[in-house]
């Protein structure tokens, strides 16, 4: 509930100012109409200016009180932290040694008008020349107008650090604004064939992160109508980049969702580009109509190494994954500098077999391509020189194509192709953050998410030059043209908020229970809160499954597993592997589970130590899950049923005094699924 800061005013025939009543460590807004002061594009950078801006309610507007003295105060802005200050009529954000000189602030409460204040700052009043958005905060003697601010009081609803509510704002805007109803399903926006395509991998993104099926419903109204514009046989377009980017679409939502029909579709509209483009030499060529045939692209050849990885995987068909190999050591040779991880744009073959680069120029785009291809064959092979060059691509991208803030600076426009060239890059820096062990590219992904969010406007739309504040208007000036932010710039802001993966746990201590809201890869399931078991899987397809990386067993070694679950529908089971799905990682396998909520604990069939990834695998198509954690000797699992045991002989009786036939595991008595603890 935000709330107006009252102060007492004196009012004995004519005005007398006195102090506003501040309180030491709330939040405040500084308003003057329907526009706040706002640190100029969000910056966290001293010396920022501060400018009046459209109401976005996001941190760079927010401003925190300290109170240094009776009616004195300091006001440090949420997002930066740097503190509101005046020196000779100029208005920034200086850090603190520099704000105790010229940032202490008196409030004076101006006579006649409730709850608004005159602002005191380095004996100079705050104020701006018009109450337009853009316009700049000064400080003045004696200011004729606009200089009374009003105070509100947001400390109830202030965010102060990325989190999953901003992130879903981030969702909401873009969806509001551009998710549309069309003659066949939905639009968002006009995005052309390959933005639609990424702007529908975004979607995936967010239901990826998050098994909220409300984005399975949004990719299958957008396949529909992109099927009804565009048909089911996609050789008509000449853009090998084109096709292949919606086969990625399709054989994602694939595994997410287990329709068919996205299977065939990647599959047949695959295999036909593939045909078609291939060289002699082993890359493919960017577009059919193009006169130099042994010339070729990163934007295809990488794209095409990521489909033909997921087309094996989810086919089962090794020849899928030959092809992948081969078409990535071709672009490797040609198109990569394998000793600093650029990936360089375009080059050519001669008849001979001799490469050389065309274009040098490194994009987001390619380097987002080429480390998911590196990622996924090592996921593959193994073999470490893949894993080299994913951490030399991301090493580079994060050197190169950031400013000295670590913020992404590359493609700073709202329109055409290069737009929404981020959001690729980010995808693939959360799968290399996940499979790499590295956590630190996930903060830097919620780094320039939050930052991002700083800039939205009063829509909540954020244009992918996230570097500046989006025009409420959406038109911005890019050289000498004005141009409109596209849906797909938009779309940029939402992939960096979902790959960034804010509900992640990324270390997950075995021997404590495990919700599977953490999830880290999820096939075939969608999750919802039960008001009784928290975060639980829904409905489920054959085959469906949820891995969990970075489960942390120690040195203690782990016996058992106990799981939280029921099932919806008869034979269902749960099956556990560890770190992959194979029948040589099979680890253990229920018993048909209950139609009610039960904790089951069953024996491992090998002892788990160090850090592994955890699949749960379901067979039948009912099964649901809360949680799970693992058990050793020293890490029992709390019993759902108690029993008692016979000194002499052994025997174990139930909690009615039945003897059963149970299975030892290191004092975990387990039978037909149910877990017994000795007294």
């Amino acid at each position: 509930m935000k709330r107006i800061v009252f102060i007492l005013t004196v009012c004995l025939m004519t005005a007398v100012n006195v102090h506003a009543q501040l309180q030491d460590g709330h939040y405040y807004r500084i308003s003057l109409g329907n526009k706040s002061m706002f640190v100029e594009n969000g910056s966290n950078l001293t010396g920022s200016s501060v400018l009046l801006w459209s109401e976005t309610d996001v941190a760079a507007q927010q401003w925190k009180a300290e109170k240094k003295d009776e009616g004195i105060f300091m006001l440090s802005n949420v997002y930066s932290g740097y503190y509101l200050s005046a020196n000779n009529g100029t208005v920034t954000v200086r850090p603190q040694a520099s704000a105790r000189r010229y940032g202490l602030i008196q409030l004076q409460a101006v006579s006649g008008q409730a709850d608004t204040y005159q602002l005191v700052c380095n004996g100079q009043k705050l104020t701006v020349a018009s109450q337009e958005t853009g316009a700049k905060v000064t400080a003045a003697d004696n200011p004729s107008a606009n200089a009374d601010w009003q105070l509100v009081d947001v400390t109830d609803n202030v965010l102060t650090g990325y989190c999953e509510q901003v992130r879903d704002n981030i969702m909401n805007g873009f969806i509001k604004k551009y998710y549309k109803r069309a003659g066949t399903g939905y639009v968002l926006g006009n995005g052309g064939w390959w933005g639609d395509a990424e702007m529908f991998e975004t979607i995936l993104d967010a239901f990826e992160t998050t098994g909220d099926k409300i984005y399975q419903t949004y990719f299958q109204q957008l396949y529909t109508n992109f099927l009804r514009r565009n048909g089911t046989d996609w050789s008509g377009n000449e853009y090998n980049d084109d096709i292949t980017w919606m086969v990625l679409a399709c054989i994602r939502a694939y595994k997410f969702f287990g329709t068919n029909d996205y299977l065939s579709k990647a599959k047949n509209n695959f295999d036909k580009m593939y045909a078609r483009a291939l060289q002699k030499y082993g890359t493919l060529i960017w577009k059919q109509s193009q006169d130099n045939k042994l010339a070729t692209n990163s934007c295809i050849n990488c794209p095409a190494v990521v489909a033909a990885c997921y087309l094996g995987e989810m086919t089962g068909d090794k020849t899928y994954y030959d092809k992948a190999l081969s078409l990535y050591a071709a672009q490797r040779k040609l198109l990569f500098e394998p000793s600093t991880g650029k990936v360089n744009d375009s080059g050519e073959w001669s008849e001979a077999g001799v490469g050389k680069v065309n274009n040098s120029w490194a994009s987001t785009y390619n380097q987002g391509t080429m480390l998911g291809a590196a990622l996924m064959l090592y996921e593959y092979t193994k073999e470490n020189s893949y894993k080299q060059d994913a951490e030399r691509i991301h090493n580079w991208t994060y050197k190169n194509l950031c400013n000295s803030s670590h913020l992404l600076n590359a493609c700073q426009t709202i329109a055409g192709d290069l737009c929404g060239f981020k959001g690729i890059y980010m995808r693939y820096c959360r799968r290399y953050a996940q499979e790499l062990g590295h956590e630190d590219a996930l903060q830097w992904m919620e780094f320039n998410a939050w930052h991002a969010y700083q800039n939205r406007n009063a829509e909540g739309v954020i244009w992918s030059a996230w570097l500046t504040k989006t025009a409420d208007d959406l038109k911005r000036t890019e050289g000498t043209e004005t141009k409109t932010c596209e849906p797909f710039s938009a779309s940029t802001a939402v992939s960096v908020a979902f790959n960034a993966h804010v509900n992640r746990l990324f270390n997950k201590p075995a021997f404590e229970p495990i919700s599977v809201k953490f999830f880290d890869d999820i096939r075939g399931l969608q999750l919802q809160s039960d008001a009784a078991e928290g975060t639980v899987t829904t409905a489920s397809i054959a085959n469906a499954h949820l891995g969990f990386r970075s489960v942390d067993f120690g040195s203690d070694k782990a016996t058992a597993i106990g799981l939280r679950v029921k099932a919806t529908s008869s034979r269902s089971r749960i099956v556990v592997y560890v770190d992959s799905i194979a029948e040589s990682q099979l680890i253990a396998r229920s018993e048909l589970l209950e139609r009610e909520w039960a904790d089951i604990a069953l024996d491992l069939s090998q002892e788990l130590t160090g850090k592994h990834t955890i699949f749960l695998a379901f067979e039948g198509t009912g099964v649901q899950i809360a949680s799970f954690r693992f058990a050793s000797e020293t890490n029992g699992i709390e019993a759902s049923e108690v029993g008692t045991r016979d000194e002499q002989s052994s025997a174990v009786y139930d909690l009615q005094g039945r003897r059963v036939n149970a299975t030892s595991n290191k004092g975990l008595y387990i039978r037909n699924g149910k877990k017994y603890l000795i007294k």
